[in-house]
């Protein structure tokens, strides 16, 4: 069977090959059509019998759970068992024995991993077993994990993030006062086999739980300090978008650095992606005037002020060893030098609005529009058409929001709609026209 990966590497030899003049153009594109096909094939059928695979599954399911009442507590655990081994040597079958379905193979082991989530939850009722929902789903979590080491199953990978999310969410909520570092085990296990098996949703999934993480941290020792109150809400507000600021610029590092290393590079966009939301949604939260109307000076909790020290010295320290190692591989360093001067200003914003909270606002409607300036002049010198793109998407979002949010009462209403609607009309059609040009130069790049 012909793999994804292997025909990337084959048409990236071809662009060698027709360099090297060991075969003309012509050639060139015979080859990729051909295989261009056999991929978009294979990955349709993979796709249908992995469906069809998973409906079996959950027919076999209903069946059993529309007869449960009549059965005995010996004939329901011995369906449990034997539910759970039958998707699971299906799926072994089809992925050992006939080794050119490997839809199947995925669909049948995910439905082993779904009746085994099941059966956690009717074993303890048929036995009457107390248990709280995150202590199931951590077992659950743990006994469908061997699965993925053994068989490398992107679908029993992506449900365990999946379900490593919920388990986060409903442990903080069972054991709100604890702060969940147990969190990170799990974490580090997860990205050990998204990394080894180039599974990028599951990691996608596993970033959200961090920052689930960082909120509920924040909010935990707000709490514990009785912090919550309206004269201290936007101190709070400001340490709780930090937060995710130094965050973001640690996912963006970390996309330069997998872009610099072949073997990782198919998680750069990610990194870049998820890393300029984080750092420009909560800038753009800081950025409305009217929060510090009525400003009044509040204090926050130490931990939180260690944390985000830590992450801001973390990005600083990645971004540092990400410019030294391009001066030493002869790279252009020009990326992690905007990055790093970001950075370096949205210290300075944070902190003079820790110590002047009533200039937040203009502080950080200037980080914005450097921020999405800068990553707009990346996009395009590193061609990528999704930062570029995500770019423009923030910017004008922020200049609109900053048209109704200072320019509102500058004018009157009538007069403010027709300049405003001209000037944003006008501004469209320039920045389409712009971001085509733009394009088509990352194309011819």
């Amino acid at each position: 069977m012909v793999s994804k990966s292997w025909i990337k590497k084959l048409f990236n030899e071809i662009k060698q090959w027709v360099s090297d003049g060991i075969i003309d153009s012509s050639q060139e594109a015979r080859i990729k059509s051909h295989y261009a096909g056999r991929l978009e094939y294979g990955r349709l059928i993979n796709t249908i019998t992995t469906l069809g695979s998973i409906l079996v599954g959950l027919g076999v399911l209903l069946f059993v759970a529309s007869n449960w009442d009549k059965l005995g507590r010996a004939v329901k655990i011995t369906i449990i068992f034997s539910v759970t081994s039958l998707f699971n040597l299906a799926g072994y079958y089809f992925r050992n024995v006939k080794k050119n379905h490997p839809g199947l193979s995925q669909g049948f082991f995910l439905m082993g991993a779904f009746s085994f989530g099941a059966g956690i939850w009717l074993i303890a009722q048929i036995y009457q077993i107390h248990y709280n929902f995150s202590g199931g789903i951590l077992f659950w979590i743990l006994g469908i994990l061997p699965l993925v080491y053994i068989y490398r199953l992107w679908t029993v990978l992506s449900l365990s993030s999946i379900l490593s999310f919920i388990w986060l969410c409903s442990y903080q909520s069972y054991y709100f006062q604890r702060a969940g570092y147990g969190f990170f085990i799990l974490l580090a296990v997860i990205l050990f086999f998204c990394y080894k098996q180039g599974q990028r949703f599951p990691l996608f999934v596993m970033i959200a739980a961090v920052a689930s993480w960082l909120g509920h941290f924040w909010f935990l020792e707000f709490y514990r300090a009785e912090l919550f109150s309206e004269a201290n809400a936007i101190i709070a507000h400001l340490v709780f978008a930090i937060v995710f600021i130094a965050l973001g610029f640690i996912l963006y590092a970390l996309g330069v650095y997998h872009l610099a290393r072949k073997q990782f590079g198919k998680f750069s966009f990610l990194y870049k992606f998820l890393g300029i939301i984080f750092i420009c949604l909560p800038a753009y939260s800081l950025s409305f005037a009217h929060h510090y109307d009525d400003y009044t000076r509040g204090v926050y909790p130490l931990k939180v002020g260690l944390v985000i020290g830590f992450l801001f010295i973390l990005a600083i320290s990645i971004s540092l060893y990400l410019r030294n190692l391009s001066r030493k591989e002869g790279r252009n360093s020009q990326e992690i030098n905007l990055v790093l001067c970001v950075i370096c200003a949205t210290i300075f914003a944070v902190a003079v609005s820790l110590m002047l909270p009533r200039f937040t606002s203009l502080c950080f409607n200037i980080i914005l529009f450097i921020e999405t300036l800068g990553f707009m002049y990346l996009g395009f010198i590193k061609h990528s058409e999704g930062i570029f793109r995500l770019s423009i998407v923030i910017f004008f979002v922020n200049v609109l929001s900053r048209y109704f949010d200072i320019f509102w009462k500058m004018m009157p209403r009538s007069l403010l709609f027709i300049f405003g609607g001209i000037i944003l009309i006008a501004g469209a059609i320039f920045a389409d026209s712009k971001r085509r040009q733009i394009e088509e130069r990352m194309h011819e790049g």
